[in-house]
């Protein structure tokens, strides 16, 4: 079901608009007349859509404000049975100055922000919508954005709105569709975009007097004959960027990992952090921390991976773990 209200102003960002013609509407009926279903016979849902139409009055467009632009990408569904290329989606929160809303933008509009047309900050008109079922929530559907006329930058912007729909204000922010549990970043994937990334991860003290601690060069030499492994007590030596392998395919919630490089007294070996680790501890570690490495698994080092440049040329490099 779809709604369209006034003739936006054509700009680059006006995508073929499907406006009712009054000679198109009267085609097929005699003298142009929508007659009106009688008690009699079967109800007609062509006649019950047009009526519809003719008794829906017509709406001044009314700019509204650009707050948010969110990306993230939506899986496959359960039917599609051949992989579909990524799929990246738009949920854009707008302000009337009474409520705010997230909708989700219909990728063919996709293009006004990849050109930074649509953006946060801008008036814009909308002139036609849709809703969509929201498989998450029963009895809500979602708002899809099918045409836009984005203007200019707004001379002001509030967010002291609230949301028209409570469910858009829960934290953390969740994707509007699909099983996504977090937004990207607007422009690439390595960026730790969302509230789902923590930042106050405190030190925490530890009694060492019940731990048992295994060196590097002893790890090496013993990991393939164990199964539980001892704790490791290093230090950052660096960090790699973050690396999304999200696929629309794959239903994995949080699809990151990133490379440590770590150290003790007996060698440096590389450490990889996966999925819901990087959210909870990507963005407090930073190098010289110390960790205290428990429930880890070793696994050999595969043979194409560039080795790190040894920060201490004193420390030996241990290539056969990772």
């Amino acid at each position: 079901m779809s709604g369209e209200s006034g003739q936006p102003e054509a700009g680059p960002s006006h995508a073929g608009l499907d406006w009712p013609n009054p000679e198109r509407n009267r085609a097929g009926v005699p003298g142009g007349v929508i007659r009106r279903a009688g008690a009699q016979g079967p109800r007609s849902w062509i006649q019950k859509v047009l009526e519809q139409i003719m008794d829906s009055p017509r709406q001044c467009v009314v700019p509204v404000t650009v707050l948010a632009v969110q990306r993230y990408l939506l899986e496959d569904e359960p039917r599609d049975t051949v992989p579909k290329p990524p799929l990246y989606c738009y949920d854009v929160t707008i302000s009337d100055g009474v409520y705010q809303e997230k909708c989700y933008l219909d990728p063919s509009l996709n293009s006004l922000v990849y050109q930074n047309i649509l953006k946060v900050g801008i008036q814009m008109r909308i002139s036609r919508v849709s809703c969509l079922y929201n498989e998450k929530r029963i009895g809500q559907g979602i708002l899809c954005i099918d045409n836009v006329h984005c203007g200019e930058t707004s001379d002001s912007i509030s967010l002291e709105t609230p949301f028209r729909n409570r469910a858009h204000q829960e934290k953390p922010e969740r994707p509007l569709r699909g099983g996504k549990s977090h937004y990207l970043a607007l422009w690439n994937n390595e960026d730790p975009y969302g509230d789902i990334w923590l930042t106050d991860k405190q030190p925490e003290e530890h009694n060492f007097s019940d731990t048992k601690i295994i060196s590097l060069s002893h790890l090496e030499m013993t990991w393939t004959n164990r199964r539980n492994f001892p704790a490791l007590l290093v230090r950052i030596l660096h960090k790699s960027k973050l690396r999304y392998y999200g696929k629309p395919d794959k239903k994995m919630i949080e699809p990151y990992q990133t490379f440590l490089e770590v150290a003790d007294s007996s060698g440096t070996v590389s450490v990889i952090m996966w999925n819901a680790l990087c959210p909870e501890w990507y963005k407090s570690l930073r190098v010289g921390l110390v960790l205290l490495l428990q429930d880890y698994s070793v696994k050999k080092s595969y043979p194409f991976r560039i080795q790190p440049v040894p920060v201490d040329p004193q420390i030996k490099l241990i290539s056969t773990m990772g």
